[in-house]
């Protein structure tokens, strides 16, 4: 009896190849899909326990001047902190030709300390010699530099200088510069001195003793250091507590990835309904021979062992092809999510429990997804088996059947609808494995639209081109009088800007953030109100406060009395509002409150309109506008267009939408091969009445026909059910978007344009996966048909 049941079972997998292999394809695809997720996941994690948690992250920087050692070991005296360091941020101009682009240089007092803010040298002499500056390998790229050569670095106020990129060093502390489009560069105290600035530091930053500190307990102790800093006669400026442990796009990515990881699983219940179909067929095939079977002894355990064995086979045979696979895919996808936080994974492995994980899943799905087949057709009794005619007898169907007789159509298109519809249960698999790849599909795409919407709107509402800022700030007036002189400008604003922090009731305060000073009817801002209202003229107290703002802050509610820490002094406030602002946290206030709250009205910003709007134009108008601008005595300390903060903009978003849609085109892989099994099922349990439709003078075409046809049936079921489907995965795509970037609105209609692609592509996925069961059925001699059982 063993080997009976055996050679069934093998010869039934030999005699259709195809269709086991299929299946095998299909489980092969859903373990590297979600394989290589689970594989990049558990690489950066370790990565980031191991080399970012191992160049000891700087817990808090605050700008103290004057800075000296006896201050220094002061600090490094008081509890909890663990390593103190001095440094000097200042920001310059790269120029090439035609082009100038911002660079962040940092000096500091030794570069060379392995237990704060480590830095990794990769290239080149380390640390930087006078006369040189080490540019971070991230920003090499963008720089336009190479080591060994020489590049124009200009501070503003001083005349460029030519300094020698002495080589690379990674620090992973920063985001990459090719993302922000900065520079990162590194010099010494005396390479400041020859930049025309003083060689001093103005920066203090500490570690901290606590191994998993919270962000509130680093910030009392930087207010500690504050207070002694004060306490001495030191001017304490900007304060920065970033989330201990946490690289500043760890939480991108670990979204990314948790969204990504559901779409895996999805994939692999998609997986679990092909292997369904599968064993389903091999049992309606063999189901005399199980009822023969039982009649002679083999009990239901016997019986259910072979098909169950045989599906961990099939899974046994999807792991050794999706694991190495996964783990390759899973290395370039950790490597391109490490190259976004800044640190190597060259020194790390996949876990061994990844490896498990995946082995397990991909073993034990296949069994449990056969399970209830299996059971359902074992405990059968033996009657019901011999008597069995292949037809549905539910009432339903009989309905179903006769409706469909009545549609105006020929006999041969009428037996296809009636054959779509004769397994229900297979039927409805295969279509929610296509419904749930559409779903998937149109769900990004509406995501896709929704964050280039939100895009347009953000950067329609700020209506300049050029934005100048300057490296002392003067009278508002006077800056909009120098700028409209010049030739190519068409509106000219001047614009306060301070640096602010909530003020908590512990006397401390969170992080910095802009607050912007604006004329109440700015020309070049058009603000998009999401809640309350606009500032009004000749208002001191009203502050409006941006999404992202309001995002780390979820307390704030409007109409509340908000505290800010501006520039280091109080100032009290009222919440009037609420605007979307993109990834940026940011404030508007009016213009008159400026001179309420820091005595002047004086502005630091130049947003410019240009009449040229080719990009060439805009930054020849920039130079003009230095030039003007010098004139007058006002140096400008940056310039950006408005076009390259948009692109910076939307290289961060989209590189997010584009890897949750590639999760869609696995699934729409997994369907079409779904499909392709459910067809192939079709054509071979048809085989008889195929033979009698061939013996009676039906043309191959005729049969071709009948089953694309069906298969076309399927395919626009399919699509039609996945529209209703994707409006709940485009909510949770768009929360998760939320989580990870900003607010976007949510898609509760399917958009067309994704709609009409995934009729397109549903068509052709059908045709595809009814071309070899359709060749099968048409090549298949008629008296080998007419003898199938």
């Amino acid at each position: 009896m063993f080997d009976t049941r055996w050679r069934m079972v093998v010869r039934d997998a030999r005699r259709h190849r195809a269709r086991t292999l299929l299946v095998v394809v299909a489980v092969a695809l859903g373990l590297i899909g979600a394989g290589a997720v689970l594989d990049a996941w558990a690489l950066v994690r370790t990565a980031t326990q191991t080399v970012y948690g191992a160049s000891h992250p700087v817990a808090a920087t605050l700008q103290v001047v004057p800075l000296d050692a006896a201050f220094v070991a002061r600090v490094q005296q008081m509890p909890g902190i663990r390593a103190v360091r001095l440094r000097r941020t200042l920001s310059a101009t790269l120029q090439t030709v035609g082009e100038r682009k911002s660079v962040v240089l940092h000096a500091v007092d030794d570069v060379t300390r392995p237990d704060i803010g480590r830095l990794q040298n990769v290239e080149g002499a380390w640390p930087p010699a006078p006369g040189e500056v080490i540019i971070e390998r991230s920003s090499l790229g963008y720089s336009g530099a190479a080591v060994g050569q020489d590049v124009l670095l200009a501070v503003p106020g001083t005349a460029p200088i030519a300094l020698k990129v002495g080589g690379l060093v990674r620090d992973v502390s920063v985001a990459p510069g090719w993302m922000e489009h900065v520079v990162y560069g590194y010099v010494s105290l005396a390479t400041l001195r020859s930049l025309g600035t003083p060689p001093t530091f103005d920066e203090l930053q500490f570690t901290v003793t606590d191994p998993a500190p919270s962000q509130a307990t680093v910030r009392q102790l930087a207010w500690r250091v504050k207070t002694l800093a004060e306490a001495q006669g030191r001017r304490v400026g900007r304060i920065d507590v970033p989330m201990p442990g946490q690289h500043i796009h760890a939480a991108q990515m670990e979204s990314l990835t948790i969204v990504q990881g559901a779409f895996g699983v999805l994939t692999l219940m998609v997986c679990a309904s092909l292997m369904v179909n599968l064993i389903s067929a091999m049992l309606a095939g063999r189901r005399r021979e199980l009822g023969v079977m039982k009649a002679l002894g083999a009990s239901e355990g016997q019986l259910a062992a072979q098909f169950l064995l045989f599906a961990a086979g099939l899974g046994v045979l999807a792991v050794s092809v999706a694991l190495p696979l996964a783990a390759w895919l899973g290395r370039l996808y950790g490597d391109f999510q490490a190259e976004m936080l800044n640190f190597p994974l060259d020194q790390c492995a996949i876990p061994v429990w990844a490896l498990l994980v995946q082995v397990a899943v991909g073993i034990a799905l296949p069994v449990l997804a056969a399970a209830w087949p299996v059971a359902t057709a074992c405990r059968q009794p033996v009657a019901d088996i011999l008597r069995h005619t292949g037809l549905p007898a539910s009432t339903s169907g009989n309905r179903t059947r006769r409706w469909l007789q009545g549609l105006p159509l020929a006999r041969p298109q009428l037996l296809s609808l009636h054959n779509a519809f004769r397994q229900r249960s297979r039927c409805w698999l295969s279509l929610l494995a296509l419904a749930a790849a559409g779903a998937t599909f149109v769900g990004a795409g509406n995501l896709s639209v929704a964050v280039k919407h939100s895009v347009d709107r953000l950067f329609d509402a700020q209506r300049y081109d050029v934005n100048l800022r300057m490296t002392t700030p003067m009278p508002a007036r006077d800056l909009v009088a120098a700028a409209v002189a010049v030739p190519g400008v068409a509106v000219a604003e001047a614009w306060g800007r301070a640096t602010a922090a909530l003020a908590h009731d512990d006397g401390t305060a969170g992080n910095a953030f802009d607050v912007l000073a604006v004329p109440v009817r700015s020309r070049v801002l058009v603000p998009m109100l999401r809640d309350g209202r606009w500032l009004r003229d000749g208002e001191v107290d009203g502050i409006v406060i941006g999404s992202a703002l309001l995002k780390s802050n979820p307390g704030l509610q409007l109409g509340q009395p908000v505290q800010l820490q501006v520039e280091g002094r109080p100032a009290s406030f009222q919440l009037i509002g609420i605007v979307d602002s993109g990834p940026d946290a940011i404030a508007y206030t009016a213009q008159t409150a400026r001179a309420d709250w820091q005595g002047d009205t004086l502005a630091s910003l130049l947003l410019v309109q240009a009449r040229d709007r080719s990009t060439d134009g805009q930054r020849e108008l920039i130079r003009r506008l230095r030039t003007a601008l010098a004139s007058r005595g006002a140096e400008v300390r940056a310039a950006r267009l408005q076009s390259d903060a948009r692109q910076g903009v939307e290289d961060h978003l989209q590189m997010v939408v584009s890897f949750l849609g590639v999760m869609g085109w696995v699934m729409i892989v997994v369907g079409g091969i779904g499909l392709a099994t459910t067809m192939s099922v079709a054509v071979l349990e048809r085989q008889r009445e195929i033979g009698v439709l061939r013996a009676i003078g039906a043309r191959s075409s005729t049969i071709l026909g009948m089953v694309q046809l069906e298969g076309m049936v399927m395919a626009l079921l399919g699509w039609l059910l996945a529209l209703p489907l994707s409006v709940p995965v485009s909510v949770v795509l768009g929360q998760a978007f939320g989580r990870v970037m900003f607010a976007v609105p949510t898609a509760l209609t399917p958009e067309p344009g994704g709609v009409l692609r995934w009729f397109a592509l549903v068509t052709g996925v059908s045709v595809l996966a009814c071309m070899w069961p359709a060749w099968q059925a048409m090549r298949m001699p008629v008296a080998r048909a007419l003898q199938y059982e």
